[in-house]
This record gives structure tokens, C-alpha cells and sequence, in this order.
């Protein structure tokens, strides 16, 4: 007679049986039987929820995994129903915030009223190379435990030099990049103090502990263009063109645009203008021209419509276009006869300063074909073509002009601004000894 046995209810009687879901939602045993509460395995999209998988502790009893289940999904719960809320509504970005620096950056430069979209075009282009510097390097962090310490420790990593490995396989480091750590630090702050603005929690807290921190920036540049560096590389230039080793006219222009610089002390930008990407809102100061070619748009003062007469008056760009200057071209013996060189006819037309195609210069081609020229004046490597403001400051201050005067000239609002663009500051340390001395000397009994 064959043995009864026990009808087979499934799974082997020698391992405990898992509890409904409905107990512990959300739990899951991983290597070593360790239990973690996964969010996913409450809800297919936990829609950004951050934190998507929590270690429990390996000696809880069932009651208390079952607890910490309970809470970490009513967490995750209110956390959904926090963001349909808020996409009940359209939506002003593209990017939902999670919580993370990268969605935050995101943001910042989606949303409508962010001032990303108000700076100029060049402006831009350095905040975006800050902004991905942020993505790549902190951009997963959780703002919510981003402390005032980690924006410290990240300023010390983004400072450190470059490293290179060079033919003979040896690892060099360069200089510090303390400039690329303060505008990396100053685009954080930026984007947090926007996203506190838009009432996010995490946000506000770090924007208001990282109102209290100051971190070191680069210091002032201390080179300048100076009159003999000028004329150098007029001559220079000019030789170059009349040889044929580069075309006449872009010798000429090149010229023309460096002595206009140093003889007016405006920025680069005031003499060469801009390019950017075609925009039908953008908004332009008054008296600017505006050339469109293909899905880009050139504008600038210096144009030859604009010197009739040999005046050039315009506002500009560092006074923000509100303060106009006047400037009399006759007075500048080193601009003028350039100018005069160009040929009666088309060539007076439009933008002073040309590129390639009779079009306006565009910056990378202005810098790499002022190098060239530099190179064979024999003028300094770490001497940019930005360093000729601060000659012609540096040359008037010695001249005599006032500090106000020079102010003035540069268009500054504040003197400090002025101050930081004078240089050969060794050599007024070394004039205040010798006039110390003097006085010394006339103060000596029976002098």
C-alpha cells in the first residue's frame, strides 16, 4: 500500500517564506541576503526621486524592515506627488529638477527668465565653459548634502594645474588655475542663488551659507602693450603685407585695429565688434550697426559711416552704452596715417577693421593673426592683444594725466576699476624712494 503524502504547496518547506509586498513595499535581499528598499520596486518612474536605493540594517527584525519600508515609501509618495503637482501645470523647462548641480544647470539655462539669456554672447560662452566644468565634475552631487566644505574642496581640485604626460612618458603639472577655480565657484553660487529663487529648499539653504564665503581670485594682469610694442608691430605688420607673406589689407587692418586700442584705450570688441548667432528678440544700444550674413549677425561702432570728419562718438560697451565718448581721430599719430592708407572708394565702407571676404573680423582670426605678427615684432608671448588698454592707461598716467582724466578716458564709473590698469607699479615704488630721499636731504641742519 502506497504511503500518503503531504499534497506539495510550493517553494521548500526549509526556507522562510517572503511576506505580501503590501508589508515591506519596496524591499529587496541583495548579495549575502543583505536588504536594501529599492524605489523601483515600489513604482515603475519614482519620477527623480534621489534616493532610489537605501542599504537597512542587516540585524533588523521583520517588524522594523517593515517600518523603514513604510517609511521611505511614504517619502517616495509624497516626493511623486509633489512633482505631478507641479507639472500639473506647463512646464517652463525642459528639465525636471532632481535634486542634482547638473538639473540645476540645466535649468538655469532653459528657463525663460534666467539671466543666461541676457548677458551677450560672449559672456555666455565663459559661462558655459563653467557650467560644464560643473556637469562633469560635480554634476550628480545632491544639492540637498552639498556643504559649504565640499564647494571649498571643490575650489582646491578645479585650482590645481593641468596635468600632462610628455614624450618621455614623464607627468608634468602646470600652473595654478585659480582663475578657472573662481569663475567655476562664482557659476555654482550663480545657479543656486537662481534656483532659490525659484523656492527650492535645498537651494535656499546653500545659498544663504554660501553668502557668508569669499574665495581667493587671480590676480590683476600685469603686462601691457606699450608704445614701443605698438609701433613695432605697425611697422611689422605692414612689412609683412608689402612682402606678400599675408595679404596687404589684413596687414593694414591689423594694424589699424591695434593702434586704435592703444591710441583710444577702448576694448578689443569696441574696435573689432562681435558676431553672434542671429536672434529676432535680441535688443540693440542705439547708433550700433548691424550686418547679417547666413544664420549670424556682426555688430559694431567702428565703422567708416561712423568717423565722417575724423570724429568717432559713441557709448561704449564697458560704460555699458550709457556714457558716450568723443573721440577726435587727428589727435592720434599713430592711427591717423593708418586710416588715411586705406584707399578712397568701397574700402571706406562698413566696418573698419575686415576679415577674410570683406566681412567683419571674427575674434578667433583677430588673436591668432595678431600672434603672428607679435611673434616677428619680437613682442612678448604673455603680451596679448587685450594688454594695449592698459599701455595707453599706463602712458598717460606717466605722462602726467590725472587719475580722473585717464577714469574719464576708460570710461570707468569707479577710480579702483582705473587703478588696476596702470602698471610699472615697481617704478613708482622706486620714484617714492628717490623723492624721500630728497626731502631727506633738504631737511639736514645748515641745508
Amino acid at each position: 500500500m502506497k504511503s500518503m503524502q503531504a499534497p506539495r504547496t510550493g517553494g521548500k518547506t526549509s526556507e522562510p517564506r517572503m511576506p505580501p509586498r503590501g508589508k515591506r513595499p519596496g524591499l529587496k535581499r541583495g548579495r549575502h541576503n543583505l536588504p536594501y528598499w529599492y524605489a523601483n520596486q515600489v513604482t515603475r518612474d519614482p519620477k527623480g526621486f534621489p534616493d532610489t536605493c537605501i542599504p537597512l540594517p542587516p540585524d533588523a527584525s521583520d517588524e522594523e524592515l517593515a517600518q523603514l519600508c513604510h517609511e521611505h515609501t511614504a517619502r517616495l509618495r509624497a516626493h511623486i506627488a509633489k512633482v505631478d503637482a507641479e507639472t500639473a501645470e506647463p512646464s517652463l523647462t525642459k528639465t525636471r529638477y532632481d535634486g542634482t548641480v547638473k538639473a540645476a544647470c540645466r535649468i538655469y539655462q532653459e528657463h525663460p527668465l534666467s539671466k543666461f539669456h541676457k548677458v551677450g554672447h560672449g559672456t555666455r560662452k565663459t559661462y558655459l565653459v563653467s557650467i560644464k566644468l560643473l556637469e562633469k565634475t560635480v554634476g550628480t552631487r545632491l544639492i540637498r548634502n552639498v556643504t559649504v566644505l565640499d564647494v571649498q574642496h571643490w575650489y582646491d581640485e578645479w585650482r590645481k594645474g593641468a596635468v600632462t604626460i610628455d614624450d618621455d612618458g614623464n607627468k608634468e603639472i602646470g600652473p595654478e588655475r585659480i582663475d578657472r577655480a573662481h569663475d567655476g565657484v562664482s557659476m555654482f553660487r550663480t545657479v543656486i542663488y537662481f534656483m532659490a529663487a525659484l523656492r527650492h529648499a535645498d537651494c535656499k539653504v546653500l545659498a544663504f551659507e554660501l553668502k557668508q564665503v569669499k574665495f581667493e581670485k587671480g590676480g590683476a594682469r600685469e603686462q601691457e602693450l606699450t608704445y614701443q610694442h605698438v609701433s613695432s608691430f605697425i611697422q611689422t605688420a605692414i612689412a609683412l603685407g608689402q612682402k606678400g607673406v599675408m595679404p596687404y589689407e589684413r596687414a593694414l587692418n591689423m594694424a589699424i585695429a591695434t593702434a586704435a586700442q592703444f591710441e583710444l584705450m577702448v576694448r578689443q570688441k569696441d574696435i573689432i565688434g562681435a558676431w553672434e548667432p542671429t536672434r529676432a528678440d535680441r535688443r540693440m544700444p542705439a547708433g550700433i550697426t548691424a550686418l547679417h550674413h547666413e544664420s549670424e549677425t556682426w555688430t559694431g561702432f567702428f565703422t567708416w559711416e561712423a568717423i565722417a570728419g575724423w570724429r568717432w562718438r559713441m557709448k561704449t560697451s564697458k560704460s555699458k552704452y550709457k556714457a558716450a565718448a568723443d573721440f577726435d581721430l587727428t589727435k592720434y599719430s599713430l592711427l591717423m596715417p593708418l586710416l588715411e592708407a586705406v584707399p578712397a572708394g568701397p574700402d571706406r565702407s562698413g566696418p573698419i577693421v575686415k576679415g577674410e571676404h570683406g566681412l567683419p573680423v571674427r575674434y578667433r582670426s583677430f588673436v591668432k593673426w595678431f600672434r603672428q605678427i607679435a611673434e616677428v615684432a619680437g613682442i612678448p608671448s604673455d603680451v596679448q592683444n587685450m594688454d594695449a588698454r592698459a599701455g595707453g592707461a599706463t602712458e598717460a598716467e606717466e605722462a602726467g594725466a590725472a587719475l580722473d582724466q585717464i577714469q574719464n578716458a576708460l570710461t570707468h564709473s569707479k577710480a579702483t576699476t582705473t587703478v588696476r590698469y596702470i602698471r610699472r607699479r615697481n617704478k613708482k615704488i622706486a620714484d617714492v624712494a628717490d623723492l624721500r630721499q630728497t626731502f631727506r636731504a633738504s631737511e639736514k641742519p645748515g641745508s
